[in-house]
């Protein structure tokens, strides 16, 4: 059995829970999921698949885990390039929520039938408060955020493409299921978790010419225990402000280095 092999990583966690006792599971879980290579990579959400908020969409690049986003693009137009760069200053614009898709996942569905909302609203203000704190949050910031756009500014546009509650009925038994059974009862929540599919682009506010887009999908972490389970949008929450951290580094970071993205795993009970 190969460590980077998925069906193997399971028996062999499957294989330790068995052995001992659950207040160790934590630990083990950390260890085991370290070897098992191939783990983040299958736990990502795939791409969402572009809405026509991106342009030019026949140009867009996959990043390969290079940035933290699954598809970027950046304008072919030097002028509009070299423009872009010179400025310093940031507008976040309101997040639209034009193209968002309905809600296709059927707990996700059924959540919404029995009474959770669709905060869609509360996420892109949400959204774009993110985007704004992560700059002046920043130690070295590229960009001074601007209030309004402006012959001095680029303004980011963010548009909210997928939005599907996380099934906190189905997560209350799922996590019965991981003491009272084993914890490989973790793969049900392939039917339980929610996700979050974002697009932007950064255009001159002067002339609306498009100077930067990226997109990406992001579905609820795997957990043990966590809060944010049994809220229909906290994994979103944690989403929107991975998105802004990193998009805020990937402006800082010089061209050809890697900006990480976000683990698809936590341990964290919160």
């Amino acid at each position: 059995m190969k460590i980077g092999n998925w069906p193997g990583c399971v028996f062999v966690m499957t294989r330790l829970v068995m052995r001992f006792p659950h207040f160790l599971f934590i630990l083990l879980l950390s260890f085991t999921v370290a070897a098992c290579t191939s783990t983040q990579r299958l736990l990502k959400a795939r791409p969402a698949g572009l809405s026509p908020f991106f342009e030019q969409p026949w140009l867009a690049q996959h990043t390969r885990g290079h940035l933290p986003f699954q598809v970027v693009w950046t304008t072919p137009d030097k002028r509009v390039l070299a423009e872009g760069m010179a400025k310093r200053k940031l507008h976040v614009a309101p997040v639209t929520l034009a193209y968002l898709r309905p809600v296709k996942k059927a707990l996700a569905t059924q959540e919404i039938a029995w009474g959770v909302r669709r905060q869609e609203q509360a996420v892109a203000a949400r959204l774009r408060e993110e985007f704004i704190a992560a700059f002046r949050r920043s130690p070295r910031p590229l960009y001074q955020i601007a209030d309004k756009p402006g012959a001095d500014t680029l303004t980011l546009r963010l548009a909210v493409i997928e939005l599907s509650p996380t099934s906190p009925k189905g997560n209350a038994v799922m996590t019965l299921l991981k003491f009272a059974v084993t914890p490989v009862a973790v793969l049900g929540r392939w039917f339980t978790k929610g996700n979050m599919a974002v697009e932007g682009k950064v255009v001159d506010s002067s002339t609306g010419r498009v100077f930067f887009q990226f997109a990406d999908n992001e579905s609820d972490k795997l957990t043990f225990l966590n809060t944010r389970d049994y809220q229909p949008y906290g994994h979103a929450v944690n989403s929107m402000r991975d998105w802004a951290v990193q998009f805020e580094q990937m402006t800082r970071t010089p061209s050809g280095l890697k900006v990480a993205d976000s683990s698809s795993i936590t341990l964290r009970p919160n």
